[in-house]
């Protein structure tokens, strides 16, 4: 496994809360990242283990990237923030519409 620049996890990282946050899906995401960061480095393992599968859906590299990003707890806590972030953020303009 490479490990990723800080560049490359901030990168990824943003790319993922966008991804998410445009199917509007932060509330679940961050639940589901709250209970499975104890074991993200396993998670993170059986992506790799999947990956044979998974490229038929995604570039191969890019599934690679996203082990190497949850192999690391520290960036699974920026994706975190990242997401509650955004969901503060649009929370706060939907109250301000309606």
């Amino acid at each position: 496994m490479k490990d990723l620049s800080g560049k490359q996890s901030r990168e990824l990282i943003e790319h993922v809360a966008r991804q998410i946050g445009d199917r509007k899906l932060a509330a679940p995401a961050l639940l589901f990242l709250e209970v499975i960061k104890p074991f993200t480095f396993i998670a993170s393992q059986g992506l790799l283990l999947a990956e044979p599968f998974l490229s038929f859906l995604y570039e191969e590299p890019r599934i690679a990237d996203y082990a190497d990003l949850l192999a690391d707890r520290s960036n699974v806590e920026h994706l975190i923030g990242r997401l509650e972030q955004d969901n503060l953020g649009r929370d706060g303009s939907s109250k301000g519409e309606g």
